[in-house]
């Protein structure tokens, strides 16, 4: 049987009959902009188990939006939001000089945070999902570090440590080992515990990286080894409960606070002569990974070292040479 067709100006079907009016949409519930972001915040934390460094994001990001809404007369609602608003704020955060990556970011949460309350229908539509974004620049090569910078910036935390005066300057040198032979980011390296470090197996856990997801990380530099010994030997007599302290722990107990761990981060860098050099505790992530790469370990071993869940961003840390490729095509002859 054929399909009859809908007359678009009259709403009659061709052939004479009437075409039944859709059901009408339901109304929304009416609710606030903060109202929402409070419970998405909380949806995101005990039900995407998201890092605290993650819900911090977020969070920055939907109140920075929330605070340009018009508010004259009321709260703004949610379902009021327009996708002129959303480029509106775009446009702003460019204008206030934020990077590229700075902006997309925003905008991800913005669509994470809206296609949340559609899904729940708080709202009728996305209001994000007609507005484009900035492309990802994937066509950059990671900032690692030269052989030579790696020494030095050894030595400059090796050295900050014996002149300094600061309890937290004391971790340096682990800090600066761990990141530099396991490749886990400041995040990871702040939650990361005592009963996290194995070194009878010579590995490490990581618990609810990026993403939510754990990982094991092997360990086989012998420095590192020795000096992660050693501070689960001062700990055992200086704490009740050794293995539920942080590796880096604060003056309270707690994990060092990403405040601190820059503070330190960057007086390794001005006595090591590199504080012009654009060196940022995930340059020494990025160093990792391009040094498995470089010495051939397969791209999915370090997709999986390195935590990625998605081997595209592994990719950047391989990189290509002539002699490489060169290398490559004599394959063809043995």
């Amino acid at each position: 049987m054929g399909s009859r067709k809908w007359d678009s100006g009259t709403g009659e079907r061709q052939g004479g009959c009437r075409r039944e009016p859709p059901p009408p949409v339901p109304a929304q519930p009416s609710v606030t902009v903060s109202a929402a972001l409070g419970d998405f915040i909380l949806y995101m934390r005990d039900e995407k188990q998201a890092s605290p460094y993650t819900l911090d994001a977020y969070e920055r990001d939907l109140l920075r939006f929330a605070n340009t809404l018009d508010d004259h007369d009321a709260e703004p609602q949610l379902g009021d939001v327009t996708p002129e608003q959303i480029r509106d704020h775009m446009r702003m955060l460019f204008d206030r000089g934020l990077s590229k990556a700075t902006v997309r970011r925003a905008m991800y949460s913005l669509n994470s945070f809206f296609g949340w309350a559609y899904r729940w229908e708080l709202i009728r539509s996305n209001p994000t999902a007609r507005v484009t974004v900035p492309r990802r620049e994937r066509n950059h090569e990671a900032r690692a570090l030269s052989m030579r910078e790696r020494a030095i910036m050894i030595a400059a935390a090796d050295r900050l440590a014996r002149q300094s005066r600061r309890r937290m300057d004391w971790y340096a040198p682990l800090l600066v080992r761990l990141i530099l032979k396991t490749g886990l980011r400041r995040g990871e390296v702040r939650r990361l515990c005592c009963r996290d470090v194995d070194l009878a197996r010579r590995e490490l856990l990581v618990r609810r990286g990026k993403g939510g997801k754990s990982r094991i990380v092997p360990m086989e530099d012998k420095d590192l080894l020795e000096r992660l010994a050693q501070l689960r030997e001062d700990r055992a007599s200086a704490v009740p409960e050794p293995d539920a302290s942080p590796v880096f722990m604060g003056t309270c107990g707690t994990p060092l606070s990403e405040t601190t761990f820059y503070k330190v981060f960057h007086r390794v860098l001005a006595l090591a002569e590199l504080a012009s050099a654009n060196i940022t505790p995930h340059a020494l992530r990025h160093t990792f990974g391009t040094v498995l790469c470089d010495r051939g370990v397969p791209v999915p071993y370090v997709k999986d070292l390195l935590g990625h869940e998605d081997i595209g961003s592994t990719m950047i840390y391989v990189h290509t040479t002539p002699q490489g490729l060169r290398s490559a095509v004599k394959k063809l002859a043995e």
